[in-house]
């Protein structure tokens, strides 16, 4: 009796610290990190329980906040190893499990940024020498597995996972790969499961096929391993450094629940008003609205939108390799552009006002009539003429961005339930269950990252004939940001010289970075590094090397109206030098508006 309540408080532990870990989160502006669980949002305060208290934080204050599915219980969905937790190991992760003999279900998500991709999985055991998994002890995770319900996965009074039964289990492991680019950031397992699958796929080995040389791509594998008989196994996870990696045992992860799913290769993609964006089914456009088939993880829903919020209408081209790129040089900034194909497959660009489609034709007014184009000629679509133009009011606005990457600008309104309703700046509104929230990023609060923010100016002079663009969020090349050993996934690689200049507007109070040169550099590297603002210099270093001891600005923009950042020519000329403005951001001043309400 005894050995069976000290378990049961053993478990219920174990769920409780497991639950903590992914407790909803919020991002403010100092960088801090509150955890908890989310209460309610409005247009000015965001409520989270942490702990046994309820916290109030005013949403200026915020700069994003995310909603965590919260995990099964261990012995339901064991996390056996957590290749996101920092090891100062060297060599493989390893973990030990006690299973019966038989089938027992796995998943395992792997992520990769740059360089050469490296996922080596072993498993040694009774029965089982260090090795890869055999393929004749593979088996998919077909749809009767998916049917089992995640209470069938258990442990017993021994501590051993039983397996599940299957009738006749099917040869190869399945996975899904996903690939990204920027913006779109994949810093955990949470975030993997928003980026759309590019393939499904079956796999005869637990490894890699090949050694992908690639940036940003994901893969989620899903199988049985069949064993051998009674005992401990030990599962071993090695990745390169750049990659990360989770293995589970047991019922399929809840941090992995609704997931994207693979991206159309029909429909269109669309920009809408203050950097909404979307790809889906165009259904219906009249005067009053346009309405779109969204797809959102496993489900689609029906946004409707005012046609003077839609910007752009792009179709997708089903062929990468014969779609054409429309010429536009030269767009009407006041008419509608259409851009149709000819008969002789060019792209023609014809100005007016689109009147909205019917069953097969674009429905467009030209020269004074009403004209039809059939929908399967169009390419794209500008519209300019009735754009609704953003109100400059202190509200707090925030950027949604759904599971599959959808991105919808408004005011998130939750109370207390699981869904959260949605006002688009021009009266738009709909509902979404939370869980289909991938993150939300306050807009004009506190703090603004500065590669947001395209510069009012850039200038960039060689040494010689080769000029090196300036890169953000990644080096000059295409490797992540690094100052000495401190790595950054925000910020701005320039090389010598690079001037950039951006308006403030008298709307901030700091600038903040951390400045260095970049890792890899070596001991090369020599440049000039100046902050000004509004012709003041606010920060001189006239010779910057590796050598160098990293450096935090935290300087004063009050009143100003231009910030330049010059990285200019050192001592030897211009080898080696790329310098980075690691995660740099301006600090907003309260508005007296605000300062008033919140006192």
């Amino acid at each position: 009796m005894c050995g069976s309540v000290l378990a049961g408080m053993v478990c219920l532990v174990g769920i409780i610290f497991s639950t903590l870990a992914f407790a909803d989160e919020v991002l403010l502006y100092d960088g801090k990190k509150v955890t908890g669980i989310i209460r309610s949002v409005d247009s000015k305060i965001l409520k989270i329980e942490a702990g046994t208290d309820l916290k109030e934080i005013s949403l200026f204050d915020v700069t994003s906040y995310k909603f965590l599915e919260p995990p099964l219980p261990q012995n339901v969905s064991q996390l056996l190893i957590d290749g996101e937790k920092p090891s100062y190991a060297a060599g493989p992760r390893t973990a030990k499990v006690k299973l019966r003999k038989g089938l027992h279900r796995f998943t395992l998500p792997y992520y990769h940024s740059v360089g050469l991709a490296k996922l080596e999985i072993q498993v040694s055991g009774p029965g089982m020498k260090k090795a890869e998994v055999p393929k004749e002890q593979l088996f998919r995770v077909n749809t009767e597995v998916r049917e089992i319900a995640s209470k069938e996965f258990k442990v017993d009074k021994e501590g051993y996972r039983l397996p599940i039964k299957i009738e006749k289990p099917e040869k190869y492991i399945a996975y899904r790969l996903m690939e990204w680019s920027h913006p779109v950031k994949v810093n955990s397992v949470h975030d993997l499961k928003a980026v759309p699958v590019k393939k499904y796929g079956a796999s005869p080995r637990l490894a890699l096929l090949t050694r992908r040389s690639a940036i940003n791509f994901g893969i989620v594998y899903e199988g049985l391993i069949q064993v051998p008989q009674d005992g401990e196994y030990t599962f071993a996870v090695e990745t390169d450094k750049n990659s990360k990696a989770k293995l589970y045992i047991g019922a399929y992860p809840s941090e992995l629940y609704k997931q994207a799913k693979r991206k159309k290769s029909s429909g269109w993609k669309v920009t809408i008003a203050q950097s909404g964006l979307l790809s889906g089914t165009l259904e219906e456009w009249n005067k009053t609205g346009i309405h779109f088939q969204v797809p959102v993880a496993e489900k689609e829903i029906d946004v409707t939108l005012k046609p003077g919020a839609v910007h752009e209408l792009w179709k997708i081209q089903e062929d990468k390799k014969q779609s054409k790129t429309a010429d536009r040089n030269g767009e009407s900034k006041t008419e509608d552009s259409a851009y149709v194909t000819t008969q002789d497959g060019n792209i023609h660009r014809v100005s007016g006002e689109v009147v909205g489609i019917n069953e097969e034709s674009l429905l467009f007014q030209y020269q004074g009539q009403q004209r039809e184009v059939k929908l399967d000629r169009v390419v794209g679509l500008v519209l300019q003429k009735n754009r609704v133009k953003p109100e400059s009011k202190l509200e707090l606005e925030s950027l949604m961005t759904l599971i599959g990457n959808t991105q919808i600008p408004g005011v998130v309104k939750l109370d207390g339930g699981n869904t959260a309703s949605i006002t688009m700046p021009w009266g738009d509104q709909f509902s979404i269950d939370k869980d289909y929230l991938k993150s939300v990023k306050t807009v004009n609060a506190r703090s603004v990252s500065l590669v947001e923010i395209q510069p009012d100016s850039v200038t960039q002079v060689p040494f010689f004939n080769q000029q090196y663009p300036y890169q953000v969020n990644k080096s000059l090349t295409g490797q992540p940001l690094k100052i000495g050993t401190q790595s950054f996934s925000n910020g701005l690689c320039v090389h010598a010289r690079t001037v950039l200049v951006y308006q403030l507007g008298k709307n901030f109070e700091k600038f903040q970075a951390t400045v260095g040169l970049q890792a890899v550099t070596g001991k090369l590297g020599n440049v000039a590094v100046k902050v000004i603002a509004d012709g003041k210099t606010l920060f001189e270093n006239p010779e910057y090397t590796t050598a160098t001891k990293l450096k935090s600005l935290d300087l004063d923009v009050t009143g100003c109206e231009t910030l330049s950042l010059v990285v200019d020519f050192g001592k030897d000329q211009d080898v080696g030098d790329r310098f980075v403005w690691g995660d740099p951001k301006l600090i907003r001043a309260v508005p007296k508006e605000l300062a008033a309400n919140q006192k």
